[in-house]
């Protein structure tokens, strides 16, 4: 099998990530998408073109669904694979300007270099991506993924890259923002409050005691004379 360094250089690209909030689309979406292939080293050629089409569905805020299908010419007419399958995409945020994804699907393919050879097998495809929002309904999305199946038409099995860019079209629900991520308050101590001190209570003075009343001789009668 042959890994590209064109391959290995957008994979390590698309490994960035932002940490922000996307606003996203609550509905369905069509993704038509034109790809670079890079052939296996069995192939009669390095390179080949294809194109694809694909249906997709976002489940959360982390999850989208893909049904689809691809054409893909390897060597030129001579060696021609039509396939179609399903992918799930694992998004790592959902930032508008930035928003990168790993995928992982399933898919029946057909190739062969002729209709009486024919070559269906079982294939197992893995990749990374990323979307960038351009308006409100259109995102340009691109992808490198490595697509795997067994080769009946020839010993051992076929490994190609596919390197693939093209629009994610909104066409059901309406865009919503994500819910913000949960922020806790800053500790603000309380201020002090100033309590006044109780004033002392005011000191009672004894009333004075009553001057005693004036002394006062008893008057005497004059006496009377005896004679």
């Amino acid at each position: 099998m042959k890994t590209s360094s064109l391959a290995a250089a957008l994979v390590l690209a698309l490994t960035g990530t932002a940490a922000f909030a996307q606003a996203t689309h609550s509905g369905w979406y069509v993704a038509p998408t034109a790809s670079v292939v890079i052939n296996d080293n069995d192939r009669a050629k390095s390179t080949g073109a294809g194109v694809g089409l694909a249906v997709g569905k976002m489940l959360n805020e982390k999850w989208n669904v893909e049904v689809g299908g691809q054409y893909l010419q390897l060597d030129g007419k001579n060696d021609e694979q039509g396939n179609i399958g399903v992918d799930g995409l694992y998004f790592f945020n959902r930032n508008p300007d930035f928003a990168p994804y790993a995928l992982a699907g399933l898919a029946y393919a057909r190739e062969g270099y002729s209709d009486s050879n024919k070559n269906d097998n079982l294939m197992a495809r893995v990749g990374l991506g990323f979307t960038k929002q351009l308006t409100r309904n259109v995102d340009f999305r691109a992808d490198a993924r490595y697509q795997y199946h067994g080769n009946k038409a020839g010993s051992g099995s076929l490994g190609d890259w596919i390197v693939s860019a093209g629009l994610n079209i909104a066409f059901g629900g309406t865009p919503q923002a994500a819910a913000p991520a949960y922020v806790a308050p800053a500790y603000v101590a309380p201020a002090p409050v100033y309590v006044a001190p109780a004033p002392a209570p005011a000191a009672v003075m004894p009333a004075p005691a009553p001057e005693p009343a004036p002394y006062v001789a008893p008057k005497r009668e004059p006496k009377q004379d005896r004679n």
